[in-house]
This record gives C-alpha cells, structure tokens and sequence, in this order.
C-alpha cells in the first residue's frame, strides 16, 4: 500500500494487547529495497505502531532501525537509530516491547545486538502484534511469540563481571530431543528481558558451527546446561560446557556454569564434574522465578 509498498499481517489468535512484547526471527529474501518489522496495537485499518529495518546499500547488508506510526495508513517516523545495524545471511531476532508509550526494539544478528528505545506519540489502545514489509519485499519469519505484560519494561544493560562486558546473560547448552523444552524457556526469559544464546537463533544454514559456538560462549555469562536423560549422551553439548567448567575449575570467575533442570531430570542425570553445584528447577516456579531474579542482578 501506498509510497512504500507495505503490507502487513496480524496475529488475530494472541488477542489484542495494549502493553506487551512480540519476537520473531526475520529473514530478508530480497537483498535490495528489502524493509520489514514487527507491529503492536494494530487494527484492521493500517493503525498500528511499527519496529523495523530497512536497507540502505544495493547489497542490503546495512539497514537503517526505525519506529513508525501508521495512522490509517499515514506514516509518521518517530525515532531512527544512528547506528546503521550490519545485516548478515539468515534470520536475526528482531523483539519489539510497549507499555504506555513507551517503546523498546530490538535487532540481534550474530555479532552484534542493536537497541532502539523511544515514546511514541500514538495514542495507546489494544491492538494485535504481527509482522510489516515494505516495498514488496520477501520475508522469512519463525520463532513468533507474543507476550502480553502488566509492570514496564527495564532497559536490559551488557552484564559485567570481572570488568568484562557480555551480551548474553546465558547460554542454553541442550540435547537436540529437548528442542522444544528450551525454546519455551527461552521464551520465558525472553520476556523477562534476559537476553540468551540459543543455537536454533543464532546458527544459520551455511555458518562454521564450531565457532558460532564458541563465539556464544565467550559472549555469555552463564553456561547452563539443560539435564535430561539425552544430555549426557550427547559428546557435543558436553564440549560446550566442559571448557567453561575447565576454566570455573581453576579459578576462573568470569563465567560460571548452572545447571538447569528439564522435566524429568534426575539427580543421576547431572554429570559428575558439576553434580555438587547448585542447580535450578525449570518446573518450579518459586525457584526458577529466584533464579531470573539472580541473572537480572549480576
């Protein structure tokens, strides 16, 4: 529709919410001209506020991150980000949270992660989340959730330990067969504002998976492996965990490794090297709820 060929989706199932969140990962199919984003308090008359990236460069691999407000279908710009958000292959994270009018969205790719706050001058009023594009472009999306939220958003901060800056808060070290159970914690986390390293995000059809990796774990504080059944067959997830633990063993307080029980886990479970250290529930609520307190903390 309109000068900038845009079109957009709503999510009808979530219902509509006037403060909340909304993620998903993003894939652009078209390298030129390419825009899209997320969308909170949308009707069904392009109203809406959007959270969104569009390129710059023919071989749209710089984007410039906005917010907009569509009034019936009028644009009005309401923040620009200064930074020019270095747009690789595959999907990145893209997160867009609004509480009053306030706004927080969020781009994360592989090597950087980029954040655009700003108060919108749309009137806030219950409307769907979903997705925007903008001059016919194609898009990927996978991942989608949405939150609705009843207190406002903290502006999450790089954590800091030992005069070190990290991006992620954790690392989800897990079993391919416990896939499921660590996205919806992942999802919980999410939404509490811990930011967290998970491989189905952060790994891309094509890209060296070892150092992918290994560039999460130097960028996360805490290492927590997922305990199950399947994890201690698992000779690759071991190696994830096992040279932080290596390093936590010798002295080495910069990261630490915290076991994160799944359903089902047991005791026997844990492996030996770290089955002494606290671990935390994923299915207790009152544990797992200190535990987010913890990591919001440090």
């Amino acid at each position: 529709m309109g000068t900038y060929a845009a079109s957009y989706a709503i999510d009808l199932a979530s219902g509509p919410l006037l403060n909340g969140s909304v993620s998903a990962g993003i894939q652009f199919t078209d390298r030129w001209a390419a825009g899209a984003g997320l969308v909170c308090r949308a009707d069904r008359n392009w109203t809406f506020v959007a959270f969104y990236a569009v390129s710059e460069n023919a071989d749209g691999n710089t984007a410039v991150a906005r917010f907009g407000a569509f009034r019936e279908g009028l644009l009005i710009p309401v923040a620009q980000l200064a930074e020019p958000v270095r747009l690789g292959k595959g999907y990145h994270h893209f997160s867009l949270e609004f509480f009053s009018g306030r706004m927080r969205g969020e781009i994360r790719t592989a090597q950087h992660t980029y954040e655009l706050t700003a108060n919108c001058p749309h009137v806030p009023f219950p409307g769907h989340a979903g997705l925007v594009k903008f001059y016919g472009s194609g898009l990927l999306a996978k991942s989608w959730t949405v939150e609705r939220s009843h207190t406002p958003f903290a502006a999450p901060a790089p954590r800091r330990a030992g005069g070190q800056e990290y991006e992620f808060s954790v690392f989800l070290c897990h079993a391919s067969e416990d896939t499921e159970s660590v996205q919806l914690i992942a999802k919980a986390l999410a939404a509490k504002g811990i930011r967290y390293w998970l491989d189905s995000e952060q790994i891309n059809f094509g890209d060296r998976v070892s150092e992918k990796i290994e560039a999460g774990l130097r960028a996360s504080r805490y290492i927590l492996p997922c305990v199950s059944p399947a994890l201690t067959e698992r000779g690759w997830t071991r190696a994830e965990f096992g040279s932080v633990l290596n390093a936590e063993l010798s002295g080495d307080s910069s990261r630490m490794v915290i076991p994160l029980m799944l359903t089902g886990a047991e005791t026997d479970d844990i492996p030996l090297l770290f089955r002494d250290k606290r671990r935390v529930s994923s299915t207790n609520k009152v544990e797992f709820e200190e535990f987010v307190s913890f990591l919001l903390s440090h």
